[in-house]
């Protein structure tokens, strides 16, 4: 199976990837007061609120990674092309 996708398109996937990756940056930013809920449970709440901080950053990291990569992914295309093209138009310079 092929997909085809313009490099301006790859860049604008990208570009959204990374845009999420500062949006799930914000969930240990929100989630930096636990609610006090006291009592037995109050543990469990501050253990699960550092969990879903954890998952938050760690969700940042791979959509930043990901939008990079696919980014970089674009541009090697771009070079590629490039490549391609100027050598068929040295070869027909010839």
């Amino acid at each position: 199976m092929s997909i085809e996708m313009r490099a301006a398109e790859v860049h604008a996937l990208a570009a959204s990837l990374r845009r999420s990756s500062d949006d799930a940056d914000q969930i240990g930013v929100r989630l930096s007061r636990p609610p006090l809920v006291g009592g037995n449970l109050q543990p469990a709440v501050l253990a699960f609120v550092d969990g879903q901080r954890t998952a938050g950053r760690a969700l940042a990291g791979e959509l930043e990674w990901l939008g990079m990569t696919i980014a970089g992914v674009a541009d090697d295309w771009l070079r590629l092309d490039a490549g391609l093209v100027r050598g068929y138009r040295m070869a027909r310079a010839e």
